[in-house]
């Protein structure tokens, strides 16, 4: 190999497709697919993720080798694929009748399978790699913060994957997948939260398919407050990121983003989200949205309490404003000070989410 060789991922096989599994950890599945058997996860992935447009391109023009899956060895001797599930999932469903037969619409699928030219024993292009750890920055530059972005409850649950799993830090992550660290202690707080809540019996119904709300929600200082979250980056790895005496409060929190049994929510557009954190600050507002009316209702409830939230963020804005001009006076002295370092990093996390908002 000269000097300026580009070093390759993994090794370049040809498998058959009978020798390939679908990841039961894919960030993509529900964490309650988790150890499912394979036909089980190639049902949710053939419903959730349209594998059947993906079929019947390779029914008529084949499988591409330009788009390799790739794969670590399993203990059995076959081959986990960790990137590729929805291209695997049309493959298993051209191939094995047993599993198409379970599919939402196993007919149309009969058809395809007749007229494709694929067995089990036809091979395809895969990279093998040694373990999940190498093909990270693939996957998270792909999903995370490419072109082919996953939905954002599958990129928190990678993310958790990377902390928790592979025990790794936010920043080791943020400069793996092509975030910043704000962002990956974000990610990672707003799933630990949504687990929390599962844990704590909390309707989460909606919470996954809507992630985004959960994430503006906690962009919002206000509602943070209310919950008792942290900043992202203020969270310790494993550690859970709601007190216990503010159990109710989340449920509340969530219920008014996400509705809750038969209570439909008080927002239906994702702007009104830093409207409900102004709300629920006021004692007023929150009493209101507790006797069942309306955001806007509650809002109006504030006003005729003498509470001007606009004159109060402008006063509250200009004292900030006076207190980071007077920083200047003796930051360049202290400019390495740990202590200094993180409080700035705070602000620069908090100015982000008034942004955001």
């Amino acid at each position: 190999m000269s000097s300026q060789d580009i070093v390759g991922l993994g090794d370049l096989q040809y498998l058959p497709i009978s020798a390939l599994l679908l990841d039961d950890l894919n960030p993509r599945l529900p964490p309650s697919q988790h150890g499912k058997a394979q036909s089980d996860l190639a049902v949710v992935l053939e419903i959730g993720f349209d594998a059947f447009a993906v079929a019947e391109n390779i029914a008529r023009f084949g499988y591409f080798a330009s788009e390799p899956l790739i794969a670590i060895p399993d203990p059995s001797g076959l081959f986990t694929v960790v990137e590729g599930n929805r291209r695997l999932t049309a493959l298993i469903g051209l191939v094995d009748p047993e599993v198409r037969r379970q599919f939402a619409t196993p007919d149309r699928w009969n058809v395809l399978a007749k007229n494709a030219a694929v067995t089990k024993d036809s091979k395809v292009p895969v990279v093998v790699v040694g373990d999940r750890h190498e093909v990270t920055p693939v996957i998270g530059w792909r999903h995370v913060s490419g072109i082919l972005q996953w939905e954002p409850f599958a990129q928190a649950r990678y993310v958790a994957s990377l902390v928790d799993g592979s025990q790794l830090s936010y920043e080791e992550v943020a400069n793996m997948i092509g975030k910043k660290k704000t962002e990956v202690a974000s990610l990672y707080r707003d799933q630990a939260i949504a687990d929390q809540a599962s844990a704590m019996d909390i309707d989460t119904g909606g919470l996954e398919r809507s992630f985004s709300l959960l994430q503006l929600a906690m962009g919002s200082p206000k509602i943070r407050e209310f919950v008792g979250a942290p900043l992202g980056g203020a969270l310790t790895p494993g550690a859970k990121p709601i007190p216990e005496e503010k159990r109710n409060s989340l449920a509340e929190v969530l219920s008014y983003i996400f509705g809750s049994g038969e209570q439909a929510p008080v927002i239906n557009d994702s702007r009104q989200i830093s409207a409900l954190g102004n709300v629920i600050a006021e004692p007023a507002g929150l009493k209101a949205l507790r006797d069942g009316e309306s955001l806007e209702l509650a809002k109006q409830r504030i006003k005729e309490g003498g509470v001007d939230p606009r004159e109060r963020l402008i006063l509250r804005l200009r004292a900030a404003r006076a207190s980071l001009t007077a920083v200047f006076e003796d930051y360049s002295d202290f400019a390495d000070d740990d202590e200094v370092i993180e409080i700035l990093g705070e602000i620069f996390e908090l100015l982000s989410d008034v942004e955001n908002n």
